[in-house]
C-alpha cells in the first residue's frame, strides 16, 4: 500500500473514532432529545447532536431535494437580494438566507435569474422558533445566535435541504462541548469562517506556498471585542473561553467597527473606512502541531506535498513556513460607503475572495466589490435599501487616529544555552507535537537549561500578536535588534484573554532582520551572537511560557 493510501486509512481510522466518541456522548447526553424548553445559563437543549461534529461532510452540491416542502414566505418585509452579508442576510454559492421577524427564511441562490424563486421558511428545531437574533453563513455551515448569544450550527448548507440539521454543541472535545456563546456585542463585529477540504481546498503560507486543508476543517467565529482592536475567535475544536485570537493589525492597536470573514480569510474596517484583511486560522499559523507540520526557516528547494496526510508524514516535503502571514492593507474606495462589509469565497483555491463593501456612487445605492488580492474597487447597483450605517470614508489613510493602547506587559528573561537535549528546534526537528508542551513542564520534570549569557527584552508584549520588535543584550552589554515571533499554544482547557499569573504557552522563534544578518561581519556582537546562540542561522525556533511578570524561553 502506498503512502497516500495508508494515510488516507490511517484518516478515516481517527474519523471513526471521532464518530464513536461523539455518537456516545449523544446517547449518554443528559438532556432528553424532545426537550424543547431551554434552561439558563446555556442553549436550547433539544438538539445536542448534529452532523457538523463529524467534518468534512460531503462535496458540495446545492442540491434541492427537501425544498418544495418547506412552507413558502408570503409576506413582503423580505429581502429582494441578498448581496452582503450582514447578521440578517447571508449567502454561499447555493443558497441565500435571510433572518426576518426571527424567522429563517431560504431560497436557491440564482444570480442574474429573471425571477427570483419564492422565500421559503427553512427548517429549525422548534426549540429555536422565535429566538435567533443573528446568522452567519460560510461554505456548508450556518450559524445563529439567540439574544443570549448562544450559538447554534446548522450543517449541510451547502446541500439539499433535506439533510439540513442543527446542533448546540461547542468546544472541546471534538466538537462535543455544552455550547458557546459569541463574544462581544457588536452588530456588525462577527462572521463564521469555513474552510473545507471540498470548497476552498487550500490555502498559502507566509511564503505563497499552497497547503490542504485538513479533513477536520477550519471552522472558527472570529469576533470584534472590546474597543474593537482585539479579534476573539471561537473555534468549535477549543475551549469555550475567550483566551484565542488573531492579533490585529497595527500590533493589535487597529481599532476595528465592522468584520466580516470567509474561508479563513478576515476582512476589518474601521469608523474612517480604512480596511485591512488576513489569512489566518488556528491550524494554518503554527499552533496545532498534532495534525500539521511548521518550521520557521525557508522550505525553498522542497517540493510541496499531494495532500496533508503526505505533508504531515513525509518530511522531505514543504512544512508550512512561520510566521503566519501578516494583515494587508487595503486600497481606499473611491465613494461613499456603509458599515456593512462582507467576504466571501469564490471556489476552491487560495486568495480565491471577494471582497464587498456596502455603498452609494452618485445616487446609485448599491455595492463596490474586489477580488482579494486586486486593486482596482468597481460599483454594482442594486437599489437594495442600505442594511449599514453610512461611514465617514475619508480620503486618506486615518488608521493611526484611534490606536488602542499597547499592552501593559513588558517582560525579559535569559535566554537558555543551546547545548541542552531539549530545545525548541530539535522538538521540531523530531517530530514532536511541541505545540503543547510548556517549556515549564521541562523545568519540572528535570530538564532545566542553563544560561546562555545572553538576555531577550520585549516591551508591550501582546500575547496574540505575530511578530514584534525585541532586543538581545549581549554578555558585552551590546543591545542586537531582533524580532520574536509567537504563535499560540495548543489547549485543551480554558483561560483567560491576555496575560494573568497563569503560564500561557506559545511557540516562536528569534529572527535577526535580513539587512542586520546580511551585515553581520560589521557587527561583531551580532556575529558571535548568530555563531553561538542562533547556530549560524537567521532564525532560531523556541517555546514560550509567559505570565504577566515573567517569562521562560527553551
Amino acid at each position: 500500500m502506498n503512502d497516500t493510501n495508508s494515510g488516507v486509512s490511517q484518516s478515516r481510522r481517527s474519523r471513526l473514532l471521532s464518530v464513536g466518541i461523539l455518537l456516545s456522548a449523544a446517547l449518554l447526553w443528559p438532556t432528553p432529545l424532545s426537550s424543547a424548553v431551554p434552561t439558563e445559563p446555556g442553549p436550547a437543549s433539544c438538539i445536542p447532536f448534529g452532523t457538523a461534529q463529524l467534518p468534512p461532510g460531503a462535496p458540495s452540491g446545492g442540491g434541492r431535494v427537501g425544498l418544495a416542502t418547506l412552507p413558502t414566505f408570503t409576506g413582503s418585509t423580505a429581502p429582494t437580494s441578498v448581496e452582503i452579508r450582514t447578521p440578517t442576510t447571508q449567502f454561499n454559492r447555493f443558497w441565500d438566507f435571510a433572518l426576518v421577524d426571527r424567522d429563517l427564511l431560504t431560497r436557491p441562490r440564482e444570480p442574474g435569474a429573471s425571477t427570483a424563486e419564492p422565500w421559503r421558511f427553512a427548517p429549525i428545531p422548534e426549540c429555536l422558533r422565535g429566538r435567533l437574533g443573528g446568522i452567519s453563513l460560510d461554505d456548508d455551515e450556518l450559524v445563529a445566535v439567540d439574544d443570549s448569544g448562544w450559538i447554534y450550527t446548522m450543517d449541510n448548507a451547502s446541500q439539499d435541504p433535506l439533510v439540513w440539521n442543527w446542533t448546540s454543541a461547542w468546544g472541546a472535545p471534538l466538537w462535543s462541548g455544552p455550547g458557546r456563546q459569541l463574544p462581544g456585542d457588536r452588530p456588525n463585529g462577527w462572521a463564521l469562517s469555513v474552510s473545507s477540504p471540498w470548497d476552498n481546498q487550500t490555502f498559502t503560507d507566509v511564503a505563497g506556498r499552497i497547503h490542504f486543508v485538513g479533513l477536520a476543517k477550519m471552522t472558527m467565529i472570529p469576533t470584534l471585542t472590546g474597543d474593537g482592536s482585539r479579534i476573539t475567535y471561537a473555534d468549535p475544536w477549543l475551549p469555550n473561553d475567550d483566551s484565542y485570537e488573531i492579533g490585529g493589525p497595527l500590533g493589535g492597536r487597529f481599532q476595528a467597527d465592522s468584520l466580516s470573514a470567509a474561508g479563513s480569510t478576515t476582512f476589518v474596517m474601521n469608523k474612517y473606512g480604512d480596511m485591512c484583511t488576513r489569512t489566518f486560522d488556528f491550524d494554518s499559523s503554527g499552533s496545532d502541531s498534532i495534525f500539521f507540520r511548521y518550521s520557521w526557516d525557508d522550505q525553498s528547494g522542497k517540493p510541496s506535498a499531494p495532500n496533508l496526510v503526505a505533508e504531515t508524514l513525509d518530511r522531505s516535503t514543504a512544512a508550512i513556513q512561520l510566521p503566519a502571514p501578516d494583515w494587508v492593507h487595503q486600497p481606499k474606495i473611491p465613494g461613499e460607503i456603509t458599515s456593512a462589509i462582507s467576504v466571501h469565497s469564490l471556489g476552491p483555491g487560495p486568495n480565491r475572495r471577494e471582497l464587498r463593501v456596502e455603498g452609494l456612487r452618485g445616487a446609485e445605492l448599491g455595492f463596490w466589490h474586489k477580488d482579494l488580492v486586486g486593486d482596482d474597487w468597481e460599483f454594482t447597483p442594486t437599489g437594495a435599501p442600505l442594511l449599514g450605517v453610512p461611514i465617514e470614508n475619508a480620503p486618506r489613510d486615518r488608521s493611526t487616529d484611534t490606536l488602542a493602547p499597547a499592552a501593559p506587559w513588558h517582560l525579559s528573561t535569559t535566554l537558555p544555552a543551546r547545548d541542552g537535549a531539549i530545545d525548541g528546534q530539535a522538538l521540531i526537528d523530531i517530530g514532536f507535537p511541541y505545540s503543547v508542551v510548556d517549556p515549564r513542564l521541562l523545568d519540572a520534570i528535570g530538564q532545566h537549561a542553563q544560561p546562555s549569557g545572553y538576555r531577550l527584552d520585549v516591551d508591550h508584549f501582546d500575547p496574540v500578536a505575530t511578530t514584534r520588535t525585541a532586543t538581545v543584550t549581549a554578555p558585552d552589554g551590546t543591545v542586537l535588534p531582533v524580532l520574536l515571533h509567537t504563535a499560540d499554544g495548543l489547549r485543551m482547557t480554558p483561560r483567560t484573554s491576555g496575560l494573568d499569573a497563569d503560564p500561557r504557552h506559545l511557540v516562536g522563534a528569534v529572527e535577526i532582520p535580513s539587512d542586520a544578518y546580511a551585515d553581520r561581519a560589521s557587527n561583531p556582537p551580532l556575529d558571535a551572537f548568530v555563531q553561538d546562540w542562533m547556530r549560524g542561522n537567521h532564525i532560531a525556533a523556541i517555546t514560550l511560557s509567559a505570565t504577566d511578570h515573567d517569562l521562560v524561553i527553551r
